[in-house]
């Protein structure tokens, strides 16, 4: 589908599952809910987000898994430009509210913490590539003296994780109330698109929840049928029913900010059957 200047271009498609790259955990609690949605309505609605070049997913990562744990042999991706500056890529902070001492205590020894003069000096150190990690609070600045480079700098998230069951994921805009509201915020670097692509190549998988990628014409509600999927028709096959259903569908744009399946988007959507 051809875009506008803003917008970006993308191409749907069948690829074989084992195809697509991953490069993100996912969290093993949400996929019965994903898997037996796909069972009961009989189709994969959202297609997952992947770089044309690597076919390294962008997003998406609880459904690839639920496909795989279907045995199902396709996925619907639409297949995307990753060096196009126009995709975003973002992080996202975990915080936790009104942490106790002791959780305070723990975290400092599991990621080597270390105290600096605030807050804004411990995120101009991890933003600098000076420390890999830092916890803040209102009042204080933690730093991690562990110096991890490159993709093992995410592994401390994944410490983080083992001994944080209960947090919110945050964007860099919601940090400052969090931080001012009593909550402690794991703070990590940017991820790079670099880095997402060595990711899913080498299966050096970011800690769940760690990228959120922008991409300013994504398609919703393609609505692909499972028999398309599961393997039983030739790949020339099922790609030619699914072209010939894609001919048919209508399709919507929605605006930024739009509401789709309870989440609003901050990048336009091209909804199809809408």
């Amino acid at each position: 589908m051809s875009s506008s200047k803003e917008l970006l271009s993308y191409s749907l498609e069948l690829l074989k599952i084992s195809e697509v790259r991953p490069h993100e955990e996912v969290k093993t609690r949400n996929l019965s809910e994903i898997m037996n949605s796909i069972k009961q309505v009989g189709l994969q609605l959202d297609p997952v987000i992947v770089d044309e070049k690597t076919s390294v997913a962008l997003d998406g990562m609880h459904r690839i898994r639920a496909i795989q744990e279907l045995q199902l042999k396709r996925i619907m991706v639409a297949r995307v430009d990753y060096s196009d500056p126009r995709i975003g890529l973002e992080r996202w902070l975990r915080a936790i509210r009104y942490p106790s001492v002791s959780k305070v205590e723990e975290l400092k020894v599991a990621l080597k913490l270390k105290r600096v003069e605030s807050m804004q000096a411990a995120m101009k150190m991890v933003d600098s590539g000076e420390s890999s990690v830092a916890l803040i609070t209102e009042k204080m600045g933690l730093v991690s003296s562990i110096r991890a480079k490159g993709i093992e700098r995410f592994s401390l998230i994944r410490e983080f994780d083992r001994r944080v069951t209960e947090f919110e994921t945050i964007n860099n805009f919601e940090m400052q109330n969090k931080v001012e509201s009593g909550y402690a915020v794991l703070y990590v670097p940017e991820p790079t698109k670099e880095e997402v692509v060595e990711s899913g190549l080498t299966g050096r998988l970011f800690p769940p929840k760690s990228t959120k990628h922008i991409i300013p014409l994504r398609p919703v509600n393609v609505r692909c049928p499972i028999e398309l999927l599961n393997g039983r028709m030739s790949d020339g096959e099922a790609t030619s029913i699914f072209q010939e259903l894609l001919s048919r569908m209508a399709k919507k744009m929605m605006p930024a900010g739009s509401l789709y399946a309870g989440r609003v988007y901050n990048e336009p959507l091209v909804l199809y059957n809408p």
